[in-house]
């Protein structure tokens, strides 16, 4: 039998201690004032580092992926000026996914030791895709995305009204405010989660409002060619026609349906319309008998606290920024991450854990009236912050490109929805 040396006890002891003095500074570090810390919080300099995921080159970039960012940046941009968060500095990690999963997940990985939470992950796929990870790290991600899957998942957050809820809400508008009765129907969808979830509020939307539908048509993610999609709506008699899709391809699909002759009202989701596309002269007609089903305050509407104070920061610190709704949508998401790092604060706990805490105890967020207040719970339900719509007319005379033919409202279907 080997005898291998032993330790004496205060040594043994010395080193348990510095072992467990080490693994604690890796997670966790407390100030004189005594809060606790975590990655991507340096308490000596007061600042709180945050991540973007999102895409800054590629299809979506220009339309969506840079102004949502750039409305994240301008309200931290203010707050910071002012004084930060009981003092502390919001910085950002920013980085480029293209809108794709993949890059997303490599990008997250890079990131991920730096950053508190994920202030901005743009679209459905690419945000479930860093999902696994973020719930191992039990990182807090905003999502820019209005799947109503995220009301699921116990570390993604949405803000707004889910896409689902959005096709429910359109066709209350057709059937009881328009009144017309069994509508022929039909949804052109993006073969992906994102389209997964417009497919399901449209199936839900096809029971509870009696609508006559009369086809369902798919199409691939980098497609751009709609022909088929178009001409199975067109023989078919689809007289309305929802879109869950991205802006490039919803001008595709329009376009082609002029050239082959076929003019339904077509029913925009959110993510399907942006400023960008009324530049292209020939789009305008056909986009101009479009309606946009979303929410948000009309872009110049200084009545809402909010755009008072976004149209100071656009002037400020971007701008040659131009009306936009995704930048005000990034702006009155990052109402929802500042509640959350100041209820964290409040508690003294700026670990991720604390963060997860602070947000299950948020309750009711004020969003500048930029958007209707989000109000957040434990349950899936609760986790759903807002069920209301506005309809909106594609109108190039507007700031932002669209103007209300709504107010905003919750139809029948969206109120009953359980997640």
């Amino acid at each position: 039998m080997t005898h291998r040396p032993l330790f004496s006890a205060p040594l043994l002891l010395l080193t348990l201690l510095l072992a467990l003095a080490g693994c604690a500074s890796s997670s966790t570090s407390s100030s004189s004032g005594g809060i606790q810390a975590g990655p991507g919080v340096d308490l000596k300099a007061k600042t709180i580092t945050l991540g973007i995921l999102s895409p800054y080159s590629g299809p979506v970039a220009a339309p969506i992926g840079i102004p949502l960012a750039n409305g994240v940046k301008a309200f931290f941009d203010h707050v910071n000026d002012h004084g930060g968060i009981d003092g502390f500095t919001v910085k950002f990690l920013e980085e480029d996914t293209k809108y794709d999963p993949q890059t997303e997940v490599q990008l997250y990985n890079q990131i991920h030791t730096q950053v508190l939470m994920i202030a901005d992950s743009l679209g459905t796929q690419p945000t479930f895709a860093i999902n696994p990870l973020a719930t191992a790290d039990h990182m807090l991600v905003s999502a820019a995305t209005l799947s109503s899957a995220l009301a699921t998942q116990k570390y993604l957050i949405l803000v707004g009204t889910p896409y689902r809820l959005q096709v429910e809400n359109a066709f209350d508008y057709v059937v009881n405010t328009l009144h017309v009765a069994n509508p022929a129907t039909g949804i052109i969808y993006q073969n992906d989660d994102y389209g997964q979830d417009g497919l399901k509020g449209y199936q839900e939307a096809v029971a509870a409002y009696h609508l006559h539908d009369v086809g369902q048509a798919a199409y691939g993610v980098t497609d751009t060619d709609f022909t088929a999609e178009v001409s199975k709506m067109k023989a078919a008699g689809a007289r309305y026609v929802f879109l869950t899709a991205v802006p490039n391809a919803a001008a595709g699909i329009i376009g082609t349906a002029a050239k082959l002759g076929y003019a339904p009202q077509w029913i925009l989701q959110s993510p399907a319309f942006a400023r960008a596309l009324l530049a292209v002269p020939a789009l305008v007609p056909l986009l101009t008998k479009a309606w946009l089903v979303g929410q948000g305050a009309a872009w110049g509407d200084t009545s809402v606290p909010g755009m008072a104070q976004l149209l100071q920061d656009v002037q400020k610190y971007f701008p040659s920024q131009q009306p936009d709704g995704y930048f005000e949508f990034g702006y009155a998401e990052s109402y929802v991450t500042y509640a959350i790092l100041k209820k964290a604060l409040e508690n003294k706990d700026l670990t991720r854990d604390g963060l997860y805490r602070a947000f299950q105890s948020l309750g009711q967020v004020d969003l500048g009236g930029l958007y209707p207040p989000a109000t957040y719970g434990s349950s899936p339900n609760q986790r759903v912050p807002t069920r209301d719509s506005v309809i909106y007319a594609i109108d190039p005379s507007a700031p932002a490109g669209v103007k209300p033919l709504t107010p905003d409202f919750t139809g029948s279907a969206a109120k009953q929805s359980q997640f």
